[in-house]
């Protein structure tokens, strides 16, 4: 399955040229199944949804259906779409709304497709990321904070090695009183913060995810 945060990635991407469809259903051609996702969620506090099916049919079908769709829907395409993962995706911008659509496709076992719509609203008001829940290793870029009924994403990309970023998190979460009990994960009292990463190019792709029973519990600033 994708992650979500390739999709929110795609959803925040969308182009930006300024009766709403609402609520958010498009017909899936050769559904099979539909996978739960969480109804609340918003990313760097734009507001989310996202729903994830499964298709018989082809990705190259799904793809047509999806493009012919939004263009009926009288929603922007760009011509040039920034393609951001590997997988076959479209985006769409509703002008009348500002609100960008998403698809992502994926084949499956079998000759099924998952297809992954997202739908994030672009003009909701944005407060401003509590940068402080995580830290930020330094020189990151593309920082994107995100949260997920009560579950917390940090993602960014560093030009740095795996073993530099990691240790860099152990030295900071352990001033803040956390505990590694496994590589990557550490925890504090309620807190858990589950640290990922993975090289691409010259560089790593970072994603940390703060679960909590209660509510989060500010680092210090400067630790």
């Amino acid at each position: 399955m994708l992650s979500w945060l390739l999709v929110l990635e795609l959803l925040m991407a969308a182009p930006t040229t300024a009766e709403a469809r609402d609520p958010f259903h498009w017909k899936v051609p050769g559904l099979v199944s539909t996978v739960e996702v969480p109804a609340q969620m918003s990313v760097g506090g734009v507001p989310v949804r996202l729903q994830v099916y499964t298709s018989r049919e082809t990705v190259q079908r799904l793809l047509q259906y999806f493009a012919t769709a939004f263009d009926e829907a009288g929603f922007f395409i760009q011509r040039e779409q920034q393609q951001l993962i590997a997988q076959p995706h479209l985006t769409a911008l509703d002008t009348r709304t500002f609100t960008s659509y998403t698809v992502i496709l994926e084949p499956e076992p079998g000759g099924l497709t998952s297809v992954v719509l997202g739908e994030a609203k672009l003009d909701a008001p944005r407060p401003a990321a509590p940068s402080n829940l995580m830290p930020v290793y330094p020189g990151a870029v593309n920082v994107l904070h995100g949260d997920f009924e009560g579950a917390r994403t940090l993602t960014f990309r560093v030009a740095a090695k795996e073993a530099q970023v990691l240790d860099w998190y152990r030295v900071r979460l352990a001033r803040a009183g956390y505990k590694e009990e496994a590589p990557g994960v550490f925890r504090s009292r309620e807190q858990e913060i589950r640290l990922s990463l993975s090289a691409k190019g010259e560089g790593v792709d970072a994603v940390l995810f703060l679960k909590t029973a209660g509510e989060p519990q500010p680092l210090e600033p400067g630790r």
